[in-house]
């Protein structure tokens, strides 16, 4: 495995299908009564225009990720995009099947794909969702997608039930690229700080310099400490495809 790529290639280029794939995604979810709360952060109720534009993240992230295996080391990857019956329910897995070596498998360990914005300096997994989803890796992907990626009109198109409508909508994007920074495996992430719900959140070089406050406990590492060597992908891989 090592030797055949002199650099990886982190930085992928998502396609308008690509990009209409994950909003449409986002959509359905809407229809299909899914929670609207934002648990992640404030629990209230998202409008539409946050819950689509989130679950549109967190699929390009993972389009992004898939690009990644497949530029790097020729493994395909098969994501979810079914929206499964349940309240709570929202898909498989961020990797149903991958393709490695010529064989079609089930991933041999759960990896969980999370999407984060373009200037980000934290890592972070929610620890409600660290203790009670038991992923074996985590994996970080810049996305860098418009905030006002969705007209006014299509929030509307959406409200109405008119799908159709809504997919002529959907507007043509110039290429949105996703960029891998890292991962870490869960045994990283049980040793990360704790950072709790209402505590303030500095710049991890500059610390006078506040970010944010957070709005649910959480586990948080700089996203320059994640792993991100070409060795240590090769790792991942490997664990990933069972060898």
């Amino acid at each position: 495995m090592g030797g055949k790529f002199k650099k990886l290639k982190r930085r992928m280029e998502l396609t308008h299908q690509d990009y209409e794939s994950a909003v449409k995604f986002a959509m359905k979810l809407w229809y299909a009564g899914k929670p609207k709360g934002d648990w992640r952060s404030t629990g209230t109720k998202r409008d539409i225009g946050k819950y689509i534009t989130d679950h549109s993240l967190g699929k390009l992230a993972e389009l992004g990720f898939a690009k990644f295996l497949e530029a790097n080391w020729g493994i395909k990857a098969v994501l979810d995009f079914k929206i499964h019956p349940g309240i709570f329910n929202v898909d498989k897995g961020d990797l149903v099947k991958i393709k490695c070596g010529g064989r079609k498998i089930n991933p041999r360990i759960s990896i969980d794909i999370k999407s984060t914005k373009k200037g980000s300096l934290w890592a972070m997994v929610d620890l409600n969702e660290f203790n009670n989803r038991k992923y074996n890796a985590y994996g970080w992907v810049k996305v860098d997608l418009p905030l006002n990626h969705l007209a006014r009109p299509i929030f509307e198109a959406v409200r109405n039930g008119n799908m159709e409508e809504v997919e002529e909508l959907i507007p043509s994007l110039e290429i949105i690229c996703a960029e891998v920074i890292g991962f870490a495996y869960r045994e990283d992430v049980e040793n990360w700080e704790e950072i709790n719900k209402g505590s303030n959140v500095f710049d991890p070089d500059n610390p006078r310099k506040k970010l944010f406050t957070a709005k649910t406990d959480n586990k948080a590492n700089s996203t320059a400490k994640l792993r991100n060597s070409k060795k240590e992908w090769e790792k991942l891989i490997r664990r990933l495809c069972g060898e």
